[in-house]
């Protein structure tokens, strides 16, 4: 048996029989042994493989649309006394666990070879813990009751720390929710009136630093937070929450090893905050959130910036600090006719750094936000797919569309922090997106009136990262402390990216949806919604910010002299808007792309519109089912091609057309769960580049890397990037059916 998943098996027993010996203890004391098996099976047509989930943009893990694989959850709890509790959590994973492995034997060891492969599609086998079937300690928690008037309960272990604020500390994985550990300190007074939670978390080191890092020495570093709640009357409530931060390295000066090691702080964050709520009668309910928050990356411990357009990070480099709020008003039917409102107001800072916040699984604004079916930049959802795609489709998804066309369900969730967690997902699951930056307003109405509930929504949004050159025009435009990430390219809002290097945008988004179940029968679930977005970015707005001299490309076939416009000492956009060459294409000589000199050259105007209709039934009283069509359109001047996205992604300028088919199914059968999607995404892009440039075709090795014709149109962009001009047309199949039991 391999070591590993023996020793899992072995620390499964040791704690079963742990919390069976000190069940001995007292008679009452029980140990409960509960669990979950979940099977899932992925079929598409994208023909990936590379692991049991949809979608990662983590390097080697990979990613798929196929397989089969299966999972045990073990669930272990004792009562040892009145007073303790205790807690454990053992599970597999999916990961590379596919049925085809056969129990997860043989398989490549990397450690064997002199050119190590990735390990990805369970090549590995049980030389790798992603595909050996191992079972792993996930969780474990003990509870103490104590009895003391001045403390309630105390938690030691795993925890999902779900209790505080998503804007402060909030749920942060959500594969395993109890993957974080610390100390919980509960209390409360006044019958309850007044509660208040204290917290130790040990920061995760795999991303909760600079640079998705806590540094070489994280076995100190942590989290603190204290929130406490005070239910005044009935009719008022008040909290309070705090936050600190503390990433800690050994001094690299102290040479003394004698009297031990002094530390220093790699990076710290702070966030203080208040709530109320005002609760005058059951139809008017008035809530108010602030929070402010300060941030230090120190200089020589961590990134100084970002690696101008293509940083990646879960907090800015530097020093910030910035405030967040909303504030909420619902009216409960107050005419007595059915219809009621939801109000909202919001800012959230573009500085505003929460190391903890909720990275998923958190929704903190009433817009239902932009629909999660275009996540990426590229006409397909790929990003950075201007470049080569490569021979290994599934070792990683750095350029090419990894949740495919379709991408995921429904509209995006929203989340105050730029370390967004999409990971380990399937397509049927809600992705969520950062609203860093975001400030305006929602209205909601609903309508209730026998079977029909109709909604609406408007809302308008202004960007606090409205900016030239990242807010610093005396810097570099390549050397920003903002992680771009993917940056804000493409048909949606990429969910992680909230910094640009120059900005002016505002976006208006209007829905109307609406139910009604026909007394049919069971009774038919007919429902439906349409949406609009409009949205205008003029980017970059101030003419002291062009890449070159007026007339510096005359045309005509004469060659750019090269004339550079600093806007600062030293300073100049022409580092990312290089000028085009000359060339000559079957007799036609001019630029191999348009030359950035005007300020509607990087323009982004965006007219979006979707529509949609579906119907369910309960077939038997175990089986419901419902078909849905979606219909998805946009108009979208992105840029032309003296922007190219930023040279790094697809451009979207031109038409967008996407319809997807949905049949969802789930059974209920005593104790098991079985939930059923197929989805058939298809459309097409029109592009539409605009002129001032020479269309090139494609040759048998830009054929090959961008998956074209040959003789297709298209140009060669400045870091050797192809952008088709063919209209391309998309088809995408999928299937996602899981199986759920619990014991």
């Amino acid at each position: 048996m391999n070591c590993k998943r023996l020793a899992a098996w072995c620390l499964a027993l040791g704690l079963a029989t742990v919390l069976g010996t000190a069940g001995l203890a007292a008679q009452d004391t029980k140990l409960v042994i509960g669990g979950t098996t979940y099977t899932k099976w992925l079929w598409g047509n994208q023909r990936y493989d590379g692991s049991v989930y949809n979608f990662t943009t983590v390097p080697g893990e990979g990613f798929g649309d196929n397989g089969q694989g299966s999972e045990v959850e073990l669930l272990l709890s004792a009562r040892v006394s009145k007073q303790v509790e205790v807690h454990g959590r053992l599970h597999s994973r999916f990961n590379q666990n596919f049925w085809t492995n056969f129990g997860g034997f043989g398989g490549t060891n990397p450690a064997l070879q002199s050119s190590p492969t990735p390990c990805i599609a369970g090549d590995c086998g049980e030389n790798d813990p992603r595909s050996n079937q191992y079972l792993k300690l996930r969780g474990v928690a003990v509870t103490l009751t104590p009895g003391y008037k001045w403390i309630d309960s105390a938690t030691i272990g795993a925890n999902d720390f779900g209790q505080f604020d998503p804007f402060v500390i909030g749920r942060f994985r959500y594969i395993d929710r109890d993957n974080a550990s610390g100390l919980l300190f509960q209390g409360s007074g006044a019958s309850r009136r007044w509660t208040w939670d204290a917290v130790r978390i040990s920061l995760p080191r795999l991303f909760a630093g600079p640079n998705f890092s806590t540094g070489p020495f994280h076995a100190a570093d942590a989290a603190y937070g204290y929130q406490t709640k005070f239910t005044v009357s009935p009719k008022f409530d008040l909290g309070f929450i705090l936050n600190y931060n503390n990433d800690i390295e050994i001094d690299a000066t102290d040479n003394n090893f004698d009297n031990g090691r002094d530390i220093r702080t790699r990076f710290r964050d702070q966030v203080g905050g208040f709530k109320f709520g005002v609760h005058p009668n059951p139809k008017v309910d008035w809530t108010g959130q602030y929070y402010h928050s300060w941030s230090d990356s120190v200089k020589d411990l961590t990134p100084t910036s970002f690696f101008g357009l293509s940083g990646f990070s879960p907090v800015p480099a530097g020093k910030h600090d910035d405030s967040s709020w909303k504030t909420d008003l619902s009216l409960s039917d107050p005419f007595g006719v059915g219809l009621s409102f939801n109000f909202q107001v919001f800012d959230i800072g573009a500085n505003y750094v929460a190391l903890m916040a909720s990275r998923r699984e958190a929704d903190v604004l009433l817009t239902e936000g932009h629909d999660a079916t275009f996540a990426f930049p590229g006409p397909n959802n790929a990003k950075f797919g201007v470049f080569a795609s490569g021979s290994t489709p599934n070792a990683d998804g750095f350029n090419r569309s990894v949740i495919g066309y379709g991408g995921w369900d429904g509209n995006m969730q929203q989340i105050p922090t730029i370390n967004v967690d999409n990971e380990f997902t399937d397509f049927d699951e809600p992705a969520a997106e950062t609203v860093i930056g975001w400030k305006g307003f929602t209205v909601v109405p609903t309508w209730s009136l026998g079977g029909l509930d109709l909604s609406a929504e408007f809302t308008h949004v202004g960007y606090n990262t409205d900016w030239q050159a990242f807010d610093n025009p005396n810097q570099p435009v390549t050397a920003t402390v903002y992680p771009v990430m993917e940056l804000d390219t493409g048909v949606g809002h990429n969910f992680r990216s909230a910094y640009e290097p120059f900005q002016d945008k505002k976006t208006d988004l209007a829905v109307l949806k609406g139910k009604y179940t026909i007394a049919k029968g069971k009774g038919i679930d007919v429902f439906g919604k349409i949406k609009y977005i409009k949205e205008k970015d003029n980017r970059l707005n101030d003419a002291r910010f062009l890449p070159y001299k007026a007339g510096d490309c005359p045309g005509g076939g004469t060659a750019c002299a090269g004339n550079k416009n600093f806007y600062s000492t030293g300073n100049t956009t022409a580092d990312i808007y290089g000028n085009p060459p000359v060339i000559t294409v079957n007799g036609i000589t001019g630029y191999q792309w348009k030359p950035f000199d005007s300020l509607s050259d990087d323009d982004r105007d965006l007219k979006y519109s979707m529509a949609q209709l579906g119907a369910g039934y309960q077939l038997t009283d175990d089986l419901y089912a419902s078909l849905t069509y979606e219909y998805f359109h946009a108009k979208l001047q992105d840029g032309d091609t003296a922007f190219q996205a930023y040279n790094l992604h697809e451009m979207a300028s031109g038409t967008h057309e996407k319809n997807v088919l949905s049949l969802k199914a789930r059974y209920i059968l005593a104790g098991a769960e079985i939930g059923f999607e197929y989805q058939y995404a298809y459309g097409t892009f029109d592009p539409d580049f605009g002129g001032g440039f020479v269309v090139q075709y494609a040759d048998a090795t830009i054929a090959k890397d961008h998956q074209v014709p040959v003789g297709s149109p298209g140009f060669t962009g400045r870091f050797g990037g192809w952008n088709s001009l063919d209209k391309r047309s998309f088809d995408q199949q999928r299937i996602k059916a899981f199986m759920k039991v619990q014991f």
